[in-house]
């Protein structure tokens, strides 16, 4: 098959490793693949542009890695069948927004998602189960070198530093509440960094100041990817408050860069995190829950590098070599041969 990718513009540091992966690895396969950039802009005007074009002309299949319309448009313009990888699950979106990434995503003759939660929410969409293909999520792995200098890191008694992240909207707001809330029943030193930015941050700094936790936060904004991993390095926790994402990826960052996991029981992250082996989970909204954990892993000996061999063995299971083969087990049910 002649596979022509279409890379996400938003992938972290400029680079869609999905798309190389299958482009490097597609040949082995019997395929060949070639990647291009598809611009932004109003989307039937930009899809019927690049059809005119020859948008796909000599491709048998078009991946489009995330929700791409001009893509999607184009290759249909194109008589083209449509790959679709899909991770955000677009919970915060309006009810407008939302319908039409519905439409979008029931284009695709193909779906395929990280993980069961994002199957179930595409089978609530109305996508047919048979469209669906559950795809593991990647990650390169972590050299030697940096596990051994994060154990250091972690076995150095110092003020406990905990990060979170996210879009701060209505949808998230009361996640991050609770991470507030969390800090302020401590009587310990601890101090938590937030990353992020979204129409409900000012209420989330209001939240702050009632609570009283003055220099016990600080909000650091919306970062690139590589000043995110810096700050999850130098943290002793990375607390994912929310169950919107399809597949909770920073969490994933957070373990390879051997930091443990304090997240929500829902959604797809226990799909990733075992409570007590790489990571822990609290119920959602329950502050002190999540309060009892972060005093657990700062006061029981040992736990946070249990916790970090944990994260290390399962970042280890998510390598591209399942990745690439279950993607392209997806890709040839389209049955196109070249």
């Amino acid at each position: 098959m002649r596979l022509l990718l279409i890379p996400d513009p938003t992938s972290p540091n400029g680079e869609d490793a999905f798309c190389r992966e299958i482009a490097n690895r597609s040949a082995a396969r019997g395929h060949s693949a070639k990647m291009q950039v598809v611009p932004n802009g109003p989307p039937e005007a930009a899809a019927e542009l690049l059809a005119s074009q020859g948008f796909a002309g000599d491709a048998d299949v078009v991946v489009v890695n995330s929700l791409q319309p001009v893509a999607l448009l184009a290759a249909k313009a194109a008589g083209k069948p449509k790959v679709l990888r899909l991770i955000d699950s677009y919970s915060g979106a309006s009810l407008d927004a939302l319908s039409e990434v519905k439409r979008l995503t029931l284009s695709a003759e193909v779906l395929l998602v990280p993980s069961r939660h994002m199957a179930d929410i595409a089978a609530a969409w109305g996508v047919p189960p048979a469209r669906t293909h559950l795809i593991p999520y990647a990650y390169d792995q972590i050299f030697a070198q940096q596990i051994a200098l994060v154990t250091v890191r972690a076995a150095r008694a110092r003020g406990f530093a905990v990060v979170t992240a996210g879009v701060i909207d209505a949808a998230s707001l009361p996640g991050f509440e609770t991470v507030l809330s969390a800090i302020a029943r401590l009587r310990m030193d601890c101090h938590v960094a937030i990353i992020g930015d979204g129409p409900a941050l000012p209420a989330l700094q209001d939240k702050a100041k009632a609570l009283m936790l003055g220099d016990r936060v600080t909000f650091l904004g919306e970062l690139p990817h590589p000043k995110k991993m810096e700050y999850l390095r130098a943290a002793k926790a990375f607390v994912e408050p929310t169950s919107r994402q399809g597949f909770p990826s920073l969490a994933l960052h957070s373990l390879s860069e051997g930091c443990p996991v304090i997240g929500v029981n829902a959604g797809a992250l226990p799909e990733l995190i075992r409570s007590g082996e790489n990571g822990l989970l609290y119920a959602p909204g329950d502050s002190a829950g999540l309060t009892e954990h972060i005093i657990t892993l700062a006061t029981t000996p040992g736990l946070s590098l249990r916790l970090i061999e944990g994260g290390v063995r399962t970042v280890e299971n998510h390598s591209w070599d399942a990745t690439v083969a279950a993607t392209l087990d997806a890709i040839e049910t389209v049955g196109v041969r070249a």
